[in-house]
C-alpha cells in the first residue's frame, strides 16, 4: 500500500511539466508560491537556458519547484526513411514560407548536459519520463536530496520506477496530454487514470501521483480519494495568465471539448494527445511508416516553430489533456484557489 500522504508542497498539487516554451518563470513561480509544486518542461531545452530559467524561477521563489527532462532514445535512423518524410513535409513547409525541409540536426548528448545542469543548480525536485534514470544519476540526485519522480503509464512501469529508487510516482492516465511517457517492453498501455491509480496505490510504497483529465476541485478529490498523493494537472495551468502558451492556442483550448483530442504520432514520432488539425488529419496516413522519437520531432520542429511565430495553428502540435470544456483563463493565483476551497 502506498503512502499516499504528500509532503511536498502545501496544496497536493503538481503544475505539469509542459515542453516548447510553455513553464516560464513567472507560471512556475506562481504555482509553487500558490502552494503547489511549479514544474519547468525542459526537455528541450539548451542547457544554457535551462539555468538562466532555473536562476530565474529562483529568484522569484523560496518554495520548491522541479525540472523535469525526458530520458533519451537512440532510435536507429533509416535514411530512405527520412527522405520519404522529408517528401511529404515538403508542402507543409511552403506553406510557412521555407522552400525546404531543413538537414536533420539535433545533439544526441542534450540529456546529459541538461542534467548536469539541474546537479550544478541544486534544484529541490526532479521529474523525467520516456524511461529511467541511470543508477549513477538516481544517485547524484539522491545525494543532494532532490524529490525524484518518474512517469508510469502501467503498474509494471510504476513498480519498475519504485525499485530504481523513485521517491513517487506520476501515473499518467490516457486522459493526460502531451506525450505518453511508456516504456517498458514496447507496450503502449492506455488505462484510465483513475483505475492506474487504484492500482497502482494498492502494490507500491511511495506515493502515487495522478495524471490525466484533471481540472478541477472535484476532479482533484476524486483522485485523492482512489489513493493518489496528489494530482498533476497540465492543460489547465496554460489557458493561465502566467503560461507560454500563444493566444490561439489558448483560443482552442477554452473552446475545445474532450472529443476535439485525438493520439497523434506524426509531430514527434512518439504517441501524444493535442488537439486534432489539419497537420494530423493529413499525415495521420502515414503514420505507419513515421521515424521515431526523436527524429520525427526535429523533422517537424522548424514548421512548428515557423507556423507558432505566423499563428498557424494548423501546423502545431497543440498538446492537450481531455479536461476540455471546463477549463477557464485566468491567473495561476486564482485558479490554485479554487482547488484550495
Amino acid at each position: 500500500m502506498s503512502e499516499t500522504r504528500w509532503k511536498l508542497t502545501d496544496i497536493p498539487v503538481i503544475q505539469g511539466p509542459m515542453a516548447g516554451g510553455y513553464t516560464t518563470a513567472e507560471l512556475v513561480s506562481a504555482v509553487s508560491n500558490s502552494g503547489g509544486l511549479g514544474s519547468i518542461g525542459a526537455g528541450y531545452m539548451s542547457p544554457e537556458s535551462l539555468r538562466l530559467l532555473i536562476q530565474k524561477v529562483k529568484a522569484l521563489t523560496a518554495k520548491p519547484f522541479a525540472v523535469n527532462l525526458f530520458i533519451p532514445t537512440s532510435p536507429a535512423v533509416d535514411l530512405l526513411q527520412v527522405e520519404r518524410m522529408k517528401k511529404l513535409l515538403l508542402p507543409f513547409y511552403r506553406e510557412v514560407g521555407m522552400d525546404s525541409v531543413p538537414e536533420l540536426s539535433y545533439d544526441p548528448g542534450l540529456f546529459q548536459k541538461q542534467f548536469a545542469v539541474v546537479l550544478e543548480e541544486k534544484v529541490p525536485a526532479f521529474s523525467f519520463t520516456f524511461g529511467c534514470l541511470k543508477p549513477s544519476e538516481m544517485a547524484a540526485l539522491k545525494s543532494q536530496n532532490v524529490f525524484i519522480m518518474g512517469t508510469a503509464t502501467s503498474v509494471e512501469e510504476a513498480l519498475y520506477l519504485q525499485a530504481q529508487g523513485c521517491d513517487a510516482v506520476v501515473a499518467q492516465g490516457l486522459e493526460a496530454g502531451g506525450h505518453r511517457g511508456s516504456f517498458l517492453d514496447g507496450k503502449f498501455p492506455l488505462l484510465p487514470a483513475h483505475k492506474l491509480v487504484q492500482d497502482s496505490v494498492s502494490q507500491l510504497q511511495i506515493p502515487v501521483i495522478a495524471a490525466g483529465g484533471i481540472v478541477n476541485k472535484a476532479d482533484m478529490h476524486t483522485m485523492l480519494s482512489a489513493g493518489a498523493g496528489a494530482v498533476q494537472i497540465g492543460t489547465a495551468f496554460l489557458v493561465c495568465d502566467e503560461s507560454g502558451a500563444s493566444r490561439e492556442y489558448r483560443d482552442l483550448l477554452l473552446k475545445g471539448k474532450p472529443e476535439d483530442t485525438e493520439l497523434i504520432k506524426v509531430f514527434s514520432g512518439r504517441w501524444a494527445r493535442g488537439l486534432s488539425n489539419r497537420f494530423s488529419r493529413e499525415m495521420k496516413i502515414h503514420e505507419a511508416d513515421t521515424p521515431d522519437y526523436p527524429i520525427q520531432h526535429w523533422l517537424t520542429t522548424p514548421l512548428r516553430k515557423k507556423a507558432q511565430e505566423s499563428g498557424r495553428t494548423e501546423f502545431q502540435s497543440l498538446w492537450s489533456g481531455q479536461g476540455l470544456g471546463a477549463l477557464r483563463a485566468c491567473s495561476v493565483a486564482e485558479y490554485m484557489a479554487s482547488l484550495r476551497q
